[in-house]
């Protein structure tokens, strides 16, 4: 893989507490460009070490082709990547692939909460707060909920990360429910943002 990424000693630590709490779930609480992806890759890539998958949940607009380019660069024939785009058949191609386990680490919207990764041991929800995980047409469902309910029947870590974590989370993560792992500092890349005002008259 390309190791280039260096974990700042923040994101290091947050990677550390994730993978030794006790707890099952964790809240990676981080203002956008805090570095949470660079987590999330540390955190899949220590699954592949130890030959268990991964499910890694993005709300439909972060699901942009520079996202799939990423980690397609990151984990190449590895990774199944599910969106809206794909025909039913590409679709059923990739779920046999991850069901054969010829793939390791599903990266999708929230129909891949569903996702039949063999020794799935890691499910990630990226913006956790946002609407689009909830499902409103037949079948009905919560792609957050479910990941929790598989967290729990099938003994896994499931990872929820947001700058704005929704009320039920949040209340979860002060109460102890979760893991709290926040990252205050932003990540160096876009430290040092130019913001120039410029007059549209």
């Amino acid at each position: 893989s390309h190791g280039a990424v260096k974990l700042t000693e923040e994101q290091e630590k947050a990677r550390e507490r994730i993978l030794k709490t006790n707890k099952r779930f964790s809240l990676l609480y981080g203002v956008t460009g805090s570095g949470k992806t660079e987590i999330y890759i540390e955190i899949i890539k220590e699954g592949i070490r130890h030959g268990e998958g991964t499910i890694f949940l993005v709300p439909e607009v972060s699901l942009t082709p520079q996202m799939m380019e990423r980690f397609s660069k990151e984990f190449g024939e590895n990774i199944a990547i599910i969106h809206s785009r794909l025909t039913d058949s590409e679709r059923i191609k990739e779920w046999e692939r991850v069901y054969r386990g010829e793939k390791r680490i599903v990266l999708g919207v929230r129909s891949a909460v569903f996702a039949p990764v063999r020794d799935l041991k890691y499910i990630i929800i990226d913006e956790e707060q946002e609407g689009t995980y909830k499902q409103d047409v037949t079948p009905r469902y919560n792609a957050k909920y479910v990941a929790i309910k598989r967290g729990e029947n099938e003994n896994l870590k499931v990872i929820l990360g947001s700058a704005t974590p929704s009320v039920e989370t949040f209340n979860h993560a002060e109460t102890g429910v979760f893991e709290l792992v926040e990252l205050k500092s932003r990540y160096a890349a876009y430290s040092k943002a130019d913001i120039e005002i410029i007059n549209m008259k």
